[in-house]
């Protein structure tokens, strides 16, 4: 079992299309990292297969921020030891719906409450969408698979192509890694189909290349476009940037832990 990297740094996002926040660990199941995505907006314009209103619509979402009223239990699940004698991939039970409670900032200091009736009024003025609702979910929304990884290395190597400092947060991924010194920029590429295995218990296996749209050009700080971000990746690396992953064995996972190819 060799280690081909670490974990620089996990990242979820209570918000779909808001702004991200860093986690020191966070349990992993199968359906993603806890507290990830667990609230979205949904409109009923446009194409009702995918109905989620996000930074792709309306660029400045990126800039609200969403905290978790009760920060500590959207972490790890109270009874994950228990679970975890039983045998590795039993579910261990999430907290109640009110303890993902979250409170949103918005780009001009204003603080809400998620579910407040204002805030909603609030969207859909900025939406120009009087059909926007708030859809909640205990584990996650997503708009492919639930978990990415994205490297430290291609972040530079987009960096030196571009001529310009590329920001990791464009990526919007869940685990930030660093690949071992010997390993090549894009060593992601050549762990499609394989198995990994992060900290002491998370198995995940990489299953595809992670194809990306506009939301790679927004300024995490600002939301400001740069289309020739995704010109660049289109041309340089067929579309692509970084991999999606699923989840074999659920797991607490740690910023460092090490990553081992299981095969």
């Amino acid at each position: 079992m060799a280690v081909v990297g670490t974990i620089e740094s996990i990242w979820r996002y209570p918000v779909k299309s808001m702004m991200g926040e860093t986690l020191e660990q966070a349990f992993v199941s199968f359906a993603g990292v806890m507290g990830d995505r667990v609230y979205g907006l949904v409109t009923e314009k446009g194409n009702p297969g995918f109905p989620w209103f996000t930074g792709r619509d309306k660029e400045s979402l990126l800039l609200y921020k969403p905290r978790y009223k009760e920060a500590a239990v959207t972490v790890t699940p109270g009874n994950l030891e228990a679970a975890q004698r039983i045998a590795p991939g039993i579910n261990p039970l999430y907290p109640d719906g009110e303890q993902f409670s979250v409170e949103v900032e918005t780009p001009n200091g204003e603080t809400y409450s998620i579910d407040d009736a204002d805030f909603l009024e609030h969207l859909k003025a900025l939406a120009k969408d009087p059909t926007l609702k708030l859809h909640f979910t205990q584990r996650g929304q997503f708009d492919c698979r639930p978990l990415t990884l994205f490297s430290t290395q291609l972040s530079e190597l987009l960096t030196q192509e571009l001529g310009t400092e590329i920001d990791k947060r464009r990526f919007r991924s869940i685990f930030y890694v660093t690949w071992s010194d010997d390993k090549p920029p894009l060593y992601e590429i050549e762990l499609v189909g394989k198995r990994l295995k992060i900290g002491d218990t998370l198995e995940v296996t990489v299953l595809e290349r992670d194809p990306r749209c506009k939301m790679i050009t927004l300024d995490p700080d600002t939301s400001e476009a740069s289309p020739e971000i995704i010109k660049h990746v289109a041309k340089a690396h067929e579309g692509y940037a970084g991999v999606y992953g699923a989840v074999l064995i659920e797991g607490v996972v740690k910023a460092g832990d090490a990553i081992a190819l299981l095969d």
